[in-house]
């Protein structure tokens, strides 16, 4: 009977596959699945090279993470002290800014018997931040003041923890472009205050109103200043 043309080709080849792939050469493996074990073992990395690897990444993460905490601190710390000398150089939030003191100023429009029937509201807030367990209020809400007067007012803190709290205020003045002509003689701003367990203290505030404040025309208008403090709790080091 003749041979199929398919079982021809396989009967004519299959001696040369065995002679080219026979016992000798390696083949076939001695199980296919110790022959896919040995190719998965050489393309995988080494589970010691792996771990390595991990501990490397996690160790470069915590540094990360370390750093970025250390820097968030240092501007907490930095950020009163910056913000003091931004008021210094700009004049923001009443910071004397111009050669003239506030008391020969004071001196100089006292000789020209400068004198000012405008009255002006000013208004005091107090706030303090988050996690700072200090009560502060103002002693009174508002005093009234004429341009080229100067004026005494008081705010009140109270540490209502059981330690001892340093804390320290920035301040504020609105509206912004009224601040150049509000002028703090005495004042507790930037300075650390220590409060002992259930102690109480008043702090003064002396301020001055310039009697340009009247003939500026941007001024026109404004009859109420705002003057705001905030307390910060300071980090023990």
């Amino acid at each position: 009977m003749a041979m199929r043309p398919l079982a021809r080709l396989r009967h004519q080849l299959s001696p040369s596959l065995l002679r080219l792939h026979g016992p000798q050469n390696g083949w076939p493996p001695a199980s296919d699945s110790a022959f896919l074990w040995r190719g998965l073992a050489s393309s995988s990395p080494p589970a010691a090279a792996t771990a390595a690897g991990r501990e490397k990444s996690s160790r470069r993460t915590l540094g990360y993470l370390l750093g970025v905490a250390v820097a968030m601190v240092g501007a907490s710390y930095a950020a009163v002290p910056l913000y003091r000398r931004f008021c210094q150089t700009t004049g923001y939030g009443g910071t004397t800014q111009r050669r003239e003191s506030v008391e020969e100023k004071i001196s100089r429009h006292a000789r020209d018997g400068t004198t000012s029937s405008r009255e002006i509201i000013v208004q005091f807030n107090a706030d303090v931040a988050d996690g700072m367990p200090w009560k502060f209020i103002p002693t009174q809400r508002e005093v009234r003041v004429k341009p080229g007067e100067s004026a005494l007012a008081f705010y009140t803190a109270e540490n209502r923890s059981s330690a001892p709290i340093t804390g320290v205020s920035t301040y504020n003045v609105a509206p912004m472009k009224a601040a150049i002509y509000f002028n703090k003689i005495q004042c507790f701003c930037f300075e650390e205050q220590t409060l002992l367990p259930g102690e109480q203290i008043d702090m003064p505030v002396f301020f001055y109103i310039d009697p340009e404040f009247e003939t500026d025309p941007k001024m026109d208008g404004i009859n109420n200043i705002v003057l705001s403090y905030t307390f910060f709790k300071v980090n023990d080091s």
